[in-house]
């Protein structure tokens, strides 16, 4: 089977956290390129104002998900098998920052149930998506997961269940690449730096904007455009023989 699905225009993406924020950007992307994509989030609110198809194009379905119930995440795998009987891409975009009284917390100041919830969300919930995708991926011999990681993953963050959580997700992705390489399947990482979203934009002010562009070479903050776009290269043929990477999108803010 070839390695190019690019141009199949019945292929599926979804989208796990993907009704707002980094998420919605990418699924409006995949939307834009051609995609059927399935947009889950635990946000029923924001899952009823999904974004709009093209006139004529592909489906864009909104589900329901909690990343964090190996039986949501059941039932949508279920759901989407009896939709599109196929997965071709899984985007994991679902996280929190786990923020304790408006700040991010040291590691002698975080509360235990703030840290296993970070983790269930972040690492967790990618484990259980990847880990249910996979049969449908390998059904079709061909599929793409890009989990998102984070800058933070790998410097200093002054946030340490995100960042451990975060690390956590480059580690399992590159056991996952290893494991499904086989059967067609290309596992990659996206570690982004400071995006303007709504998880950000509510910590955010003039201070802490200044400081996060004064540490980024090129200048500004990044977009959920740029983060997109660098997704819509790792689907792509152009990266057929890239897996197990960590694909950095910092405007120059962490070099390795």
């Amino acid at each position: 089977m070839s390695d190019d699905k690019t141009g199949d225009p019945c292929k599926v993406a979804l989208v796990a956290g993907g009704a707002q924020g980094l998420g919605r950007g990418i699924a409006e992307r995949l939307i834009r390129d051609g995609f059927q994509v399935v947009i889950a989030d635990i946000d029923a609110v924001a899952l009823a104002n999904l974004p709009s198809p093209h006139v004529n194009g592909p489906a864009v379905v909104g589900l329901p998900l909690d990343v964090t119930s190996e039986e949501s995440v059941a039932a949508l795998m279920a759901e989407i098998d009896r939709r599109f009987g196929r997965l071709d891409v899984v985007i994991n975009s679902a996280g929190i920052l786990g923020a304790v009284n408006g700040a991010m917390p040291t590691v002698e100041g975080s509360p235990l149930a703030v840290w296993q919830r970070v983790l269930a969300v972040n690492l967790t919930g990618t484990f259980l998506v990847c880990r249910a995708a996979i049969p449908l991926m390998r059904r079709g011999g061909w599929g793409r997961f890009v989990n998102i990681a984070s800058r933070t993953a790998r410097t200093r963050s002054g946030n340490p269940a995100y960042s451990a959580s975060k690390g956590g997700v480059i580690t399992f992705s590159r056991n996952l690449a290893a494991e499904v390489a086989p059967h067609g399947i290309t596992v990659n990482c996206l570690a982004p730096s400071w995006v303007e979203t709504p998880l950000t934009k509510a910590m955010d002010d003039q201070a802490l904007r200044a400081r996060k562009i004064a540490e980024t070479p090129i200048g500004r903050i990044g977009t959920v455009e740029d983060m997109a776009g660098a997704v819509a290269f790792l689907l792509s043929h152009d990266a057929s023989f890239i897996t197990g990477s960590v694909m950095d999108v910092n405007g120059g803010s962490y070099m390795q």
